[in-house]
């Protein structure tokens, strides 16, 4: 019996609507402070999840009081990770934020050795100097206009990357309803933002801002958890690092008219290609990907 294409069908949809935000916060630009539009984001983001994830799981309200503690961390890495995407995009471009993003697997690499004991094998160890190759080509630290967002970008990388581990030191295979709760904590954490930065000009850029809530948060994240609960992890981690980073390059190339910088994208390629390399090094990933070339998507 043939494997279905939605759950693939799901995660390159949220790689292409997590490709966008960077459009989104480059168009909104300084009509709205960039902290307020991260809250602006969270919540528009939770609204959507609340009204659309119930229907599709019924036990998303029946949570175990020893879990809140884990979704309220969750939680703190959640809006921390978000709001220091938004912030990179208004500070660098689209391509550079995108593509260092991508270093995230190789951090995630060695946090999993020190906290969760996991094992570096030799093709883990080629591949990170691999990818630290493609990292210094990009060359983020490099002084320039766009080094302060290069360096939040990778101050993301980070978050993200002891995000992951925590999911997987909680051994935690969440139902989709779960994230239901990361929103809630992430949205009251950010709620003091829009009162000390100001609410900003809405009514200018309504449309973009719940372009960035509903679709490149709201849906992003309902596809990707769709996907994750069918097809795991390292293989949904392997479209996003493809799908994410093409669609932003292209969308800001595109809309914005970002002049592709050579030498970034060099680094970019090398450092996708090393990422996807140690995710597909995986038995339960290429059976997956068999599958896939079974029903032709």
């Amino acid at each position: 019996m043939k494997s279905s294409p939605k759950p693939y069908i799901y995660i390159i949809l949220a790689g292409i609507l997590t490709g966008a935000i960077g459009i989104f916060v480059k168009l909104i630009g300084s009509e709205i402070h960039f902290m307020t539009l991260v809250f602006y984001r969270m919540i528009l983001g939770f609204l959507f999840v609340l009204a659309v994830v119930p229907f599709i799981d019924k036990n998303a309200f029946k949570v175990k009081r020893k879990d809140l503690k884990n979704y309220f961390i969750v939680g703190i890495l959640f809006a921390s990770t978000l709001s220091l995407f938004v912030v990179a995009n208004l500070f660098a471009p689209v391509q550079n934020v995108v593509l260092i993003t991508n270093f995230s697997p190789f951090l995630v690499l060695i946090l999993a050795y020190f906290f969760l004991k996991e094992k570096i094998t030799r093709t883990k160890i080629i591949t990170l100097i691999i990818g630290v190759v493609g990292i210094i080509i990009i060359n983020p630290f490099k002084i320039g206009e766009n080094t302060l967002g290069n360096y939040l970008a990778l101050t993301q990388m980070v978050f993200y990357s002891f995000l992951v581990v925590r999911m997987r030191k909680e051994g935690k295979e969440h139902s989709i309803g779960a994230i239901i709760w990361f929103f809630l904590f992430a949205t009251l954490l950010l709620l003091p933002f829009p009162f000390i930065f100001g609410w900003g000009n809405l009514s200018e850029v309504i449309w973009l801002v719940l372009g960035l809530g509903i679709f490149s948060t709201g849906f992003a994240y309902l596809f990707h958890n769709l996907a994750l609960e069918k097809i795991g992890a390292e293989i949904s981690s392997i479209f996003i690092m493809l799908t994410m980073p093409l669609s932003g390059i292209l969308l800001a190339f595109f809309i914005l008219g970002e002049e592709l910088n050579l030498r970034i994208i060099i680094g970019g390629i090398i450092l996708i290609a090393a990422g996807v390399y140690l995710q597909a090094h995986n038995k339960k990933v290429k059976r997956a990907f068999s599958k896939i070339f079974d029903f032709g998507l």
